[in-house]
């Protein structure tokens, strides 16, 4: 069983995903969906083509992935193609914020406090974004991005308490320093201490890898 979620556990893998380096691709996929806030809405247990379809649906609606989503949306999809297309599909992803999205799936990790404190913002302020009262700005807008991707990558190996502990635990790869305290105060997404973050959440990343 891997968990990605507390509502997803996949047990099974269905053709024709379930060859390893397309089921890792689409298990990449899923977890940052998930992240993004671009899973339906109920429980969900088999890694098949319906779900990675109902992705590119959602990811659409939002303007992102726009030529990979057609694709994968399809009638009939060649074998060959298929495992492009996903990776298409994941890059589009990581280089598109969709905000609204975030800021609802990170909430049921961090709640309104530790989410405010990781984004380098007031909880009003947030509270305002989330509302739609007032424009997220960029900067927050960038820091909400790369946080619900690295969230993705920790659900591979977290629950949600495991990824609110792993941001506050000293780590020897940051010199003794937590994560929290390693990116610092209104940090950029683009800068050394976030990279070295994400980098240490991507190694994280698939079943059994965390520690």
């Amino acid at each position: 069983m891997i968990r990605i979620m507390a509502d997803i556990r996949i047990t099974s893998i269905a053709v024709p995903l379930d060859r390893p380096p397309l089921a890792n691709l689409a298990m990449q996929l899923v977890r940052k969906a998930a992240a993004l806030g671009l899973l339906p809405d109920k429980p969900i247990r088999q890694l098949d083509l319906p779900l990675v379809k109902s992705i590119a649906r959602e990811a659409s609606e939002h303007g992102v992935g726009q030529d990979a989503s057609a694709g994968l949306l399809a009638r009939r999809i060649s074998p060959g193609r298929l495992e492009g297309l996903i990776g298409q599909l994941d890059q589009s992803l990581e280089g598109s914020s969709i905000p609204d999205r975030e800021a609802a799936a990170l909430l049921g990790v961090f709640g309104r406090d530790g989410l405010a404190d990781l984004l380098g913002t007031s909880q009003v302020s947030l509270g305002r974004y989330v509302s739609g009262s007032r424009a997220w700005p960029d900067d927050v807008a960038a820091r909400l991005h790369w946080l619900a991707l690295v969230v993705g990558d920790l659900h591979g190996g977290y629950n949600d308490f495991g990824v609110r502990r792993w941001f506050e635990r000293p780590r020897p790869q940051l010199r003794g320093r937590t994560p929290r305290q390693f990116l610092g105060a209104r940090w950029d997404p683009d800068s050394h201490a976030a990279a070295r973050v994400r980098e240490l959440a991507g190694a994280l990343a698939g079943p059994g890898g965390a520690t």
